[in-house]
C-alpha cells in the first residue's frame, strides 16, 4: 500500500510540475510588443532600436526556451517570462536592414511545446555629421559622424548635385572617405543617404587660419600660416592688401609665404582660395602702430618709459641694426636674453648669467581692469640664436624685485625630441591663466599647483620681468642659451 501511496504521490508531483511549466492551452501566440513604462502614450509598437527594453504580450508563452530578434538570440531572465508576458532586452548586435537587407524582420518565441513569430522591424537612427574634412590632396574628404551603416550614396552640393565618385565606410560606422566628384561645389549641405533616414552637413567647409608662425614678419621673411581646410589657394593678402610671394600650399592644413615689401600698417592676413576666404585672427604686424593698452615692449628704444622701450636691469639690447645682424628678421630693436654664466642643477635666478634679466615699463594691459582674463594671451616674438636643450624663461609679474605674485614658464624645446632651434623668429603665445600663483623669480621649480587670477585687477601691477631660470636637474653650459624677444604684447585670443 505504501508503494502505491508514493507511486501515486509522484505521479501527482510530475502533473503539478508540468502544469506549473506549461500552464497553456494552446500554441504559443504573440499579440503585440510595448514598452515597459505602460503610462507612456504610443506604448504599443511594431519597430525598435536595437538595446531597447520591450515587454512582448501574448498568450501561452510558459515554458520559454528562447527569443530570437531577426535571428540574433537574446537572453532572458525566467523570472521575467511568464504565460502572458516576456521581458527582454533586444541585443544590441541584433542585425537591421542597414546591414544585411534580407533580415526577416522578426521576434521569434521558441517555447516547449510550439514556436511563433511576429511582424517587427529593428531600425537605427539616421546618420549624423558631426564635421567634415579634407585630405592633403584635396580629391578626399572625410565625413565624420555616426550610424553610418547601410549607407546608399553621398550627394554633394553641385549645380547636378553629383554623388560621390566611391566611399568606404569605417568598422565602427563613424566615418567615410568619399572621393569628391568634380563639379563645382555650391555653398549649401552635403547629405549621406542611408536605410534609415539622411544624415546633413554644411558644404563646402570654410577655410579657417589657425595661426601664423611669426605675426610681426618683416619683408623677405617665410612665415608658417596653420589652419584647415586650405583647398586650391590663390592668394595671400598682407596688410594694405599687398600680396605674399612664394607661396607654397604644403598640406590642407598648412602653407609658407614670404612676406612682401611695402607693408606700412596692420591688419589681418588674409587667405583666398576654392572655398572662399579666411583672415588670421590676430593683426599681422602689429609692432607698425604698437597699440596702448595691449602693447607692452616693442624694443624700439632702449630707455623709453613707454611700451616702445624697457627698464633693463641685466638685460641686453640690440638695436634695429645691430639685431638686422645677431638676428635677422627683428622687426626694430630687441631685447636680449643671454645666459653667460653656468647654471647648476635647479639653479635660481641668482645664477642666471649677465644679460639674463629683462624688466619692461609700467604700462597698461587693457582699459577695463575688471575684465576677466579668460581668453587672454600674452604674445610675443622670440628668436633662438643657437640650440635650446636646457634652461627655460620665466615671465613673472611684477618689479624691483617684487615678482612673487604670478608667473608662468616657456620652455618650448620640453617639447620635442633633440635640439630645439627654429628657422628664425617664431610667436610665442601664453593663455593667461597659466600665470599662477606659488611661483616667483628666486625659486628654483615650478610649482603647478599655483592658481590664475580672476580679473586683471587681480594682478599687482603691470609690469613685468623676463629671466632665464634653470629648473631641471641638469646644468647648463655658459653660453649655450642666446634668445632674443621683441613685441611683448597681451590680446584676446590665442
Amino acid at each position: 500500500m505504501k508503494n502505491k501511496i508514493l507511486f501515486l504521490l509522484m505521479i501527482l508531483g510530475c502533473l503539478l510540475y508540468a502544469c506549473q511549466k506549461n500552464n497553456s492551452s494552446g500554441p504559443p501566440t504573440i499579440k503585440n510588443v510595448r514598452v515597459v513604462d505602460t503610462t507612456k502614450r504610443d506604448s504599443f509598437f511594431l519597430k525598435a532600436l536595437p538595446g531597447t527594453l520591450i515587454v512582448i504580450q501574448g498568450s501561452n508563452l510558459a515554458g520559454l526556451q528562447a527569443v530570437y530578434f531577426n535571428d540574433t538570440l537574446a537572453y532572458f531572465n525566467p523570472v521575467y517570462a511568464t504565460n502572458s508576458n516576456i521581458i527582454v532586452t533586444i541585443p544590441a548586435t541584433a542585425q537591421t536592414k542597414a546591414t544585411n537587407p534580407s533580415v526577416p524582420d522578426v521576434i521569434k518565441v521558441v517555447t516547449d511545446h510550439g514556436t511563433t513569430t511576429f511582424a517587427f522591424q529593428l531600425y537605427l537612427p539616421p546618420p549624423f555629421i558631426s564635421s567634415i574634412a579634407f585630405d592633403n590632396s584635396g580629391k578626399l574628404v572625410y565625413i565624420n559622424g555616426s550610424n553610418f551603416q547601410g549607407v546608399k550614396k553621398i550627394v554633394f552640393p553641385t549645380i547636378n548635385k553629383d554623388t560621390a565618385l566611391s566611399y568606404t565606410v569605417n568598422k565602427t560606422y563613424t566615418q567615410i572617405t568619399a572621393v569628391i566628384p568634380a563639379g563645382v561645389a555650391l555653398q549649401d549641405s552635403l547629405r549621406v543617404f542611408a536605410t534609415f533616414g539622411t544624415g546633413a552637413f554644411s558644404y563646402p567647409p570654410p577655410m579657417v587660419i589657425s595661426s601664423v608662425s611669426n605675426e610681426n614678419g618683416t619683408a623677405g621673411t617665410t612665415i608658417t600660416v596653420n589652419g584647415t581646410n586650405f583647398i586650391g589657394i590663390t592668394q595671400v593678402m598682407f596688410p594694405g592688401n599687398i600680396p605674399g610671394q612664394n607661396l607654397q600650399v604644403l598640406s590642407v592644413n598648412q602653407l609658407t609665404v614670404t612676406v612682401p615689401s611695402g607693408i606700412t600698417t596692420t591688419d589681418s592676413l588674409r587667405i583666398a582660395g576654392a572655398l572662399g576666404k579666411a583672415a588670421s585672427p590676430q593683426l599681422f604686424d602689429s609692432y607698425i602702430t604698437h597699440p596702448s593698452p595691449g602693447y607692452l615692449a616693442d624694443f624700439d628704444t632702449q630707455w623709453n618709459g613707454d611700451n616702445t622701450g624697457f627698464v633693463g636691469w641685466t638685460g641686453g639690447y640690440a638695436d634695429a641694426v645691430t639685431s638686422s645682424t645677431a638676428y635677422p628678421g627683428a622687426a626694430t630693436g630687441t631685447g636680449i636674453l643671454v645666459q653667460a654664466s653656468p647654471m647648476g642643477a635647479n639653479s635660481s635666478a641668482g645664477s642666471q648669467g649677465n644679460s639674463g634679466l629683462l624688466q619692461l615699463n609700467k604700462v597698461p594691459w587693457v582699459s577695463d581692469p575688471s575684465a576677466s582674463i579668460n581668453n587672454y594671451s600674452m604674445k610675443f616674438e622670440v628668436y633662438t640664436a643657437g640650440p635650446w636643450t636646457g634652461g627655460q624663461i620665466w615671465i613673472s609679474i611684477g618689479g624691483w624685485y617684487g615678482w612673487s605674485s604670478y608667473t608662468a614658464r616657456y620652455a618650448p624645446w620640453l617639447n620635442v625630441t633633440g635640439k630645439y632651434q627654429p628657422a628664425g623668429w617664431i610667436t610665442a603665445t601664453i593663455p593667461l591663466k597659466n600665470f599662477i600663483t606659488k611661483n616667483e623669480f628666486y625659486r628654483t621649480s615650478f610649482d603647478l599647483s599655483g592658481s590664475p587670477a580672476t580679473t586683471f585687477a587681480d594682478y599687482p601691477t603691470t609690469e613685468i620681468g623676463f629671466l632665464i631660470v634653470n629648473d631641471q636637474a641638469k646644468a647648463v653650459p655658459a653660453n649655450s642659451l642666446n634668445l632674443a624677444i621683441d613685441n611683448v604684447r597681451i590680446v584676446k585670443g590665442q
